[in-house]
């Protein structure tokens, strides 16, 4: 519904983000909701591991500022099992260049392409000025 003509109309819904934060966590929707049912979603989303630009999510691009609109990927969760209310969750990080994943109390060293192969559940994604500056985030 046209909030200045009253009509209805195909439209378009955007979201824009005023100042990107730090740290971007980006939680995919894997469950699917009906009336009766409560299925995952287990389709692969493409992610990238470098270098995902979010300038054109801003709500004035051109006045970003100094600040970096571009993150990398700091850490994945990912959901197993196939249902709402059972799983278990594990999850992939970096650290000092090396990506490990944790499941439960074992940690083990990963490699990127494992990692870029998950069906991710939340994604973070950490500012590069930020992260070549600090390592406390």
């Amino acid at each position: 519904m046209c909030h200045k003509c009253k009509k209805k109309q195909k439209s378009t819904k955007k979201f824009w983000i005023q100042k990107l934060p730090k740290v971007l966590c980006l939680h995919l929707k894997r469950f699917h909701w009906t009336a009766y049912l409560r299925n995952k979603v287990d389709t692969y989303v493409e992610f990238p591991l470098r270098g995902l630009d979010m300038k054109c999510y801003l709500l004035e691009p051109e006045n970003s500022g100094p600040e970096s609109c571009l993150y990398d990927l700091a850490a994945v969760v990912v959901h197993h099992g196939s249902g709402v209310g059972s799983g278990h969750y594990t999850a992939y990080a970096t650290h000092e260049g090396r990506w490990f994943h944790f499941n439960d109390s074992t940690v083990t060293v990963t490699d990127e392409e494992t990692v870029g192969k998950a069906k991710a559940y939340i994604l973070f994604y950490v500012e590069r000025q930020a992260r070549a500056g600090s390592d406390k985030l």
